[in-house]
């Protein structure tokens, strides 16, 4: 059976669906999973054909739990069974946050941002209830074998394909001194995992919430940096202040001792998750030739460079911040 055949018998298996007129392809972005919109005679809606069965149940299992949490997510309306490689979803349209803040003064583009980091706790606090974590995809909690997974994605996407020799004990040792330093902090929240504006659709003149299934339990910092420090976002560092300002104001006293703790904490996981991204750019922009990932590497970069001096004034990385401070943009000739 074709693929756009499946799709039609997935269609017709929810008559509020309608019937089934065409698709078309959409363009992908890092991972191998295929998007179709699907026009039928109510509507359109989108077709996913997922290549990785525990991403695809992750996915639908955040997908109804975070609905049932009442948080703007997109409707399961059809899966195949019993292994769901393809599924249905509610359609948000094409305009990501990212694309969508290019036509707005700084003054919108900050409420944009306020109301996703107001929506980002809805996720973390109130969608961790009742949450089970067993149905995470590849790992729970953002534990020291998670961090360290981060770590090794820029280690070997990015650092080992540039010239520069390194040696793996002493990477090692100041890995586990920033791990260390990141595991101070509570890790008892849901963890949206890749909370970044191409992942916000702007719909209907509100925010809707795409591409969930890595969620897993972790720390309430990772997800605003993930927003805050996205390399192509070019907020300001004026901005990304005063958006962790208003983070920090929204979130119950109960969630953190102490504001100086907590953004403390927070530069541990900017750095993270900067190595992380850089060894995502590496590998789908150097190795896989996606262009919008190699367009990242050059902001990605200096962003990690500026966040690894920071971090050896807050805990003892000397080798780490001295390979980073001579790492060279990846280019392809």
């Amino acid at each position: 059976m074709t693929l756009e055949n499946r799709i039609q018998s997935l269609i017709a298996q929810n008559e509020a669906l309608g019937k089934f007129v065409s698709c078309t392809q959409l363009s992908g972005a890092g991972s191998s999973r295929q998007y179709f919109r699907v026009t039928t005679t109510t509507g359109s809606y989108i077709a996913c054909n997922g290549t990785n069965i525990d991403e695809n149940k992750a996915f639908l299992y955040f997908a109804n739990h975070f609905k049932q949490a009442h948080l703007p997510v997109p409707r399961i309306f059809a899966q195949e069974k019993p292994e769901p490689w393809l599924y249905i979803i509610e359609d948000f349209g094409d305009t990501d946050l990212l694309t969508y803040k290019q036509n707005c003064n700084e003054k919108q583009v900050e409420t944009l941002y306020q109301q996703a980091l107001t929506d980002l706790q809805k996720f973390q606090i109130q969608g961790t209830n009742d949450l089970d974590y067993s149905r995470c995809f590849n790992r729970s909690q953002f534990d020291e074998v998670a961090i360290k997974w981060d770590f090794y994605y820029f280690k070997y996407y990015y650092l080992k394909l540039t010239p520069l020799e390194c040696s793996d004990q002493q990477l090692e040792n100041d890995c586990n001194t920033l791990i260390n330093f990141l595991l101070r902090a509570p890790r008892s929240y849901c963890m949206y995992r890749d909370f970044q504006a191409r992942n916000i659709l702007v719909h209907e003149n509100s925010l809707r919430y795409i591409d969930f299934q890595g969620a897993m339990q972790g720390a309430l910092q990772y997800d605003v940096v993930s927003l805050l420090y996205q390399a192509k976002a070019n907020l300001s560092a004026a901005q990304r202040e005063r958006l962790l300002s208003f983070y920090i104001e929204q979130l119950p006293r109960s969630t953190y001792t102490s504001t100086c703790e907590f953004r403390e904490l927070y530069e541990g996981f900017i750095f993270i998750r900067i190595l992380q991204t850089l060894g995502a750019y590496g590998y789908r922009g150097f190795i896989q030739r996606k262009q919008h990932f190699i367009e990242s590497i050059a902001p990605a970069l200096e962003n990690l460079k500026l966040q690894s001096e920071k971090m050896n004034m807050l805990i003892s990385i000397p080798y780490l911040n001295s390979c980073i401070q001579q790492l060279p943009v990846l280019t392809i000739c």
